[in-house]
């Protein structure tokens, strides 16, 4: 019987087997043989052995204790890289769909007006509209899917400054003005205060309120539809932007997926309006790239409210350091829109 089998049969006597075999293995040779001498013959250790034991179980514990955590975290980490190796091909099946549907239009149509060179005008005016507004969506969709890309990695580029968001919320308004006219909507605008000032990038933050003012928009029923758009000051010095419709709302469970890219609200809720399902996502990401959140309030029947609250400038956290900073890492959240 070698030495590493004396000992652990040695220590067997006293311990359980698990027990016996690690501690076994963290002992140095001297000090197993003379443990294993002692207790096969019977008799108590010295002051040296046992210091030498109980040192021995300490490093026998703490080595297992960080076995078990480096363990515990490759676990995590696994189950992390499944998680997104599974949102990256229902990202690429996502897109490939979205992409394929425009594109099948697009073809469709102009396959029936090169086969019909005698086509009334009329007609083929109407299938060029439709080649038309089917290209401006892809352009749109591919656009989103850049911007969601490069906010998710920390490489969009910011031109920060001081900026009125009173202006750009009027700004937006203008924007959109011909979308709620031709649907017959409603808009109401109410700026409570004339300093509104933050910290951010203009375009981006105009790209957020447009997103919302068209997202309300298009859940409302024509000619009946009402949407308020309120800037007003905040706790905490900051500002809140709300945006509310009187549209068929969200269900509890839609919530908590509306930021999610490519997510659409169920026909049964509010039809299906042609979207990319990123709008929201990319919403999220901007305003939280601003120190700020957007959060969603909604019940069925009751119309939605989306809130974003943006700190003013001049806190203490809107310098450029930590602006830089905060963007390489914005993308945690997710977000499309509904």
């Amino acid at each position: 019987m070698d030495r590493d089998e004396r000992l652990h049969a040695a220590l067997a006597q006293v311990l359980d087997p698990a027990q016996a075999s690690r501690l076994a293995g963290a002992l140095d040779a001297a000090t197993g043989q003379a443990v294993a001498e002692a207790l096969t013959q019977g008799q108590g250790l010295s002051r040296e052995d046992l210091a030498a034991l109980l040192g021995a179980t300490a490093t026998a514990i703490e080595r297992s204790q960080r076995l078990e955590s480096t363990t515990e975290e490759l676990r995590a980490a696994n189950e992390r890289l499944q998680e997104l190796d599974h949102l990256k091909d229902e990202f690429v099946s996502m897109v490939s769909h979205e992409l394929r549907t425009p594109l099948t239009s697009i073809r469709a149509f102009g396959e029936i007006m090169l086969s019909n060179p005698e086509m009334d005008a009329d007609q083929r005016r109407e299938f060029l509209e439709v080649v038309v507004r089917e290209s401006e969506r892809l352009t749109r969709l591919i656009n989103q899917v850049l911007d969601l890309s490069k906010l998710e990695s920390g490489s969009a580029q910011w031109q920060l400054e001081d900026v009125d968001l009173s202006r750009l919320a009027r700004e937006a308004v203008e924007a959109t003005r011909q979308l709620f006219t031709e649907r017959g909507t409603r808009l109401h605008v109410a700026i409570e205060s004339d300093d509104n000032a933050v910290k951010g990038d203009p375009d981006r933050l105009t790209q957020l309120i447009i997103n919302l003012l068209s997202n309300a928009s298009k859940f409302t029923d024509p000619g009946e539809g009402q949407v308020w758009l309120r800037l007003e000051p905040a706790p905490g010095d900051t500002l809140r932007l709300s945006v509310t419709d009187n549209g068929p709302g969200i269900s509890e469970e839609e919530q908590r997926h509306i930021f999610d890219k490519f997510h659409q609200i169920s026909m049964q809720q509010a039809g299906k309006p042609k979207g990319s399902g990123l709008g929201l996502a990319i919403c999220r990401l901007i305003a939280e790239a601003h120190w700020g959140a957007l959060r969603v309030a909604s019940e069925p029947g009751a119309g939605t409210t989306f809130t974003c609250q943006l700190p003013r400038a001049g806190g203490e956290h809107c310098n450029t350091t930590d602006y830089v900073a905060l963007t390489e890492h914005v993308g945690a959240a997710p977000s499309g829109p509904r």
